[in-house]
């Protein structure tokens, strides 16, 4: 089986050259790293060898699954966006953002700024989103694409109140990290869907054109893995300026 060279991927981090003090959000699937020697504990220590307690990093820990339960954890309930992701909640279960559907859990200096606020919707005001674009922070994707890599297109959706979402409730029992029941009312801006038609996102023709415009650093690690990192900020930016020109720039309508 095919083997992850854990010193050539740091030396891959290392050359994205992302500056010191930086926040950076990290996408991640393993399946395509190959075996790897000491597992996800050792991929997050390549991650702080390389990304020193002056980062903040994040992760996603999202749990579509309250969906159907309506019943979340700070503390208790686990990610369902891998095992990298489940293992850096572990380290820090009390420093996980409270959304029972797209929580993150924080480790480094910007922690207290990024978790200091609940925000009622996943990408709106006042949520870990709005506050990544505002640090200008960046977007490292270790072995998925940018469908499932770049959640954060999400927020200029949600900012520029695309015509083809809704904000819809989410009721339900949420715990925070003091295991104490939170009185909000989460809500998210899902994707339009009737009986007759339904949208859903294209995202590949905001890919082609951020490549094109130099948004995106792409690689693949040893020829297999996707590697991408992109500045948040500017990568919104340039995806509102679209969606000014369009307001279905990344969306399709489909008949049923």
């Amino acid at each position: 089986m095919f083997k992850c060279n854990l010193k050539d991927l740091e030396l891959l981090l290392i050359s994205f050259n992302v500056p010191k003090h930086s926040t950076i959000i990290i996408h991640s699937s393993l399946f395509r790293f190959g075996l790897i020697n000491g597992g996800v504990n050792s991929i997050y220590k390549v991650l702080r060898n390389v990304f020193d307690e002056t980062y903040t990093l994040l992760m996603p820990t999202f749990t579509f699954s309250y969906g159907e339960s309506r019943e979340w954890s700070c503390l208790y309930s686990k990610s369902e966006t891998g095992a990298l992701t489940e293992f850096m909640r572990e380290l820090n279960p009390k420093n996980r953002s409270i959304n029972p559907f797209h929580s993150i859990v924080v480790d480094g200096p910007n922690k207290d700024y990024l978790l200091g606020q609940i925000s009622e919707s996943s990408f709106g005001q006042d949520s870990i989103f709005e506050k990544l674009y505002s640090l200008g922070a960046y977007n490292l994707s270790l072995g998925i694409d940018f469908i499932g890599g770049a959640t954060f297109c999400h927020y200029t959706e949600e900012y520029l109140k695309v015509p083809y979402r809704f904000y819809k409730s989410f009721p339900g029992n949420v715990l925070d990290n003091r295991n104490e029941k939170i009185e909000v009312d989460f809500k998210m801006y899902v994707r339009i869907i009737e009986k007759e038609y339904y949208y859903k996102n294209n995202w590949n023709v905001f890919w082609k054109e951020a490549n094109r415009k130099g948004l995106v650093n792409y690689t693949k690690f040893n020829n297999r893995a996707p590697v991408f990192l992109m500045n948040i900020r500017d990568s919104n930016d340039f995806l509102a300026e679209k969606i000014f020109e369009n307001p279905f720039y990344v969306a399709e309508k489909i008949q049923i």
